[in-house]
């Protein structure tokens, strides 16, 4: 059962009164449509007019509320019931610039239904998929999504990309909205701290009007936007191509492995004593995911994903109740009727969106760090993150040598969260190749040395990337044990004075198991804790506690013969 984590105001499934719910639900809001850019993108290169272009963000926002309703609402097997909201991603702009171009938006709208049951196919075998996504993969796509979401942060907070005379510009309007959200998060108390992004957000459009960066034909524009109009669902048909299977069927991998670092993410913030990703848990939420990009293609939607910029700002708040986000999803929906709100959200200066995103980025990447360093990794885990990461940092530095390379990889390299992402899977599952589960190793207590059992067990947990605490515990429990078969002669002597035990050990990502088997007297370990009397007085009184702490420190003891060997199992929870 999840911990609550002591610096959350309201946890997953707690309601927060009706005001700060409508507060926290609308600064939520403010980020995820700060990603219907991607919505406004397609309009663009699909050469749409200014109506029908309002027509695909209204729809798009609709999608969205369903989708995010559907992710928080964690029902009949949909959902991973966490504050998750769903948004536009770009992960859909390569093969979509691809399905514009062969069959406008129709041909998007039938692709991207694709990929929605390609997801909703992979959310039912996901859990059969653990052995690929561990930990510490499962922190690197977290860091990675963290990564992506700051680059994306500092290239609108200081305008990067455009004329280089404009960064003051940029940099006058996004550090005092950065800092005010910080200082907020930080030294505001409880109640600031909870909406120290809105806040920020509303102070920067204000001074962002002062700036001259809401011009008077955006003021027009917004005066002249309809304050009420049904989107009317629909209408643009759907069309299939198979040529763009492969694309269409990558974006879907790709959206998956979105969810997971996504819900990942959501699976630590509400749980303070997480270890490890729930894998039915996320096959729940790609389910989710898959099916909202079915739905958003019907409606004549653009894609969702879960966004996890969502997800780092509500850790940063310390409010991820799941009622947030049915706030979100029910905002999107009522305020789609709105075309003036589309509009009012679509001139938010860009300094002001890099200031937000910041906020939420800040949490992904340090949560993604720290998932990975609670696993001991060893060089094969080490290669596998670090040329992940390094790949993913050339696709940014670079981008043009992987725009160069053949048209079926484009949706492998479109981003650098694609690349790493895919790259770290596929390098766990080949160097995963050797890897036994099982070890053995045979020590001689004649003359073991006291660091021996110690290097054993840590070369084995690095090799597993089992946490430092497990190993800790092992360590502990069989120090015990092999100090009382040395001092009570336990172990019969062979020829040539050796007294042989045999150490196997196994690990299966939820349970770190040891047994030790040997020739001799049978050692008995007890769950029932000795009298200070006993073990004072009694001649026995050292043993009993050792057998003591030994069955406490131990989730599970069993003892037995095998062969005419006493062997001693000590189970581990990881």
């Amino acid at each position: 059962m999840a911990k609550r984590p002591t610096e959350l105001a309201y946890w997953v499934d707690e309601r927060p009164p009706p005001l700060p719910l409508l507060l926290l639900s609308l600064q939520h809001f403010a980020l995820v449509t700060i990603f219907l850019v991607v919505a406004v993108t397609i309009a663009r290169m699909a050469h749409l007019d200014a109506e029908a272009g309002s027509r695909l963000v209204s729809l798009t926002m609709v999608a969205g509320g369903i989708a995010t309703i559907l992710q928080c609402l964690g029902r009949g097997g949909v959902g991973s019931g966490y504050m998750v909201p769903a948004t536009t991603t770009t992960i859909l702009l390569p093969p979509a610039a691809v399905a514009l171009q062969q069959g406008g938006l129709p041909l998007l709208f039938g692709m991207s239904a694709f990929a929605g049951l390609v997801a909703m196919a992979l959310s039912r075998v996901i859990h059969r998929l653990r052995p690929l996504f561990p930990t510490e993969i499962a922190g690197f796509v977290v860091f990675m999504i963290g990564l992506t979401v700051m680059i994306l942060a500092v290239r609108q907070l200081l305008g990067m990309g455009g004329a280089q005379g404009e960064y003051a510009h940029y940099a006058a309007l996004g550090l005092p909205v950065l800092a005010i959200i910080v200082g907020l998060n930080v030294w505001g108390g409880r109640t600031l701290r909870l909406y120290c992004s809105l806040i920020g957000v509303a102070l920067g459009y204000g001074l962002g009007l002062a700036e001259g960066w809401i011009s008077e034909a955006d003021l027009r524009t917004l005066a002249a936007a309809d304050p009420f109009e049904v989107p009317v669902p629909g209408g643009w048909g759907l069309a299939f191509d198979a040529e763009l299977m492969l694309p269409f069927l990558i974006t879907g991998l790709a959206m998956a492995l979105n969810s997971v670092g996504a819900v990942t993410a959501a699976q630590k913030a509400n749980d303070a004593e997480w270890k490890r990703p729930d894998m039915a848990n996320i096959g729940r939420g790609i389910f989710a995911d898959g099916l909202s990009n079915l739905l958003a293609a019907l409606l004549g939607g653009v894609g969702q994903a879960a966004t996890s910029g969502a997800v780092g700002l509500s850790a940063a708040t310390g409010a991820t109740s799941r009622y947030i986000g049915f706030g979100v999803g029910a905002l999107l929906i009522a305020l789609s009727f709105s075309p003036k709100v589309a509009t009012a959200l679509l001139i938010m200066p860009p300094p002001v969106i890099g200031a937000a995103l910041m906020t939420s980025g800040c949490f992904l990447v340090m949560n993604g760090v720290q998932v990975i360093s609670s696993r001991m990794l060893d060089s094969r885990k080490i290669f596998v993150l670090g040329i992940a990461l390094a790949f993913g940092l050339a696709r940014l530095v670079d981008p043009q040598f992987f725009n160069l390379l053949p048209r079926w990889m484009q949706p492998w390299v479109g981003s650098p969260l694609t690349v790493a992402v895919v790259l770290v899977v596929a390098l766990n599952g080949v160097l995963r190749i050797g890897t036994a589960k099982r070890s053995r190793v045979r020590l001689d207590l004649s003359q073991l040395a006291p660091e021996r059992l110690s290097e054993v067990l840590t070369e084995q947990g690095q090799i597993w990337a089992a946490e430092p605490e497990t190993i800790y515990r092992v360590r502990f429990a069989l120090q015990e044990v092999f100090e009382l078969l040395i001092q009570h002669d336990m172990v019969l002597e062979e020829a040539g004075g050796s007294r042989y035990v045999d150490l196997q050990t196994r690990f299966d990502e939820f349970t770190f198991t040891v047994t030790v088997a040997y020739a001799g007297i049978p050692l008995t370990v007890t769950t029932a804790r000795p009298t200070e009397d006993e073990i004072l007085e009694s001649e026995d009184g050292a043993r009993r506690l050792a057998s003591f702490l030994i069955g406490r420190v131990a989730n599970q003891v069993r003892t037995g013969l095998r062969n005419g060997r006493c062997e001693l199992t000590l189970a581990f929870t990881a």
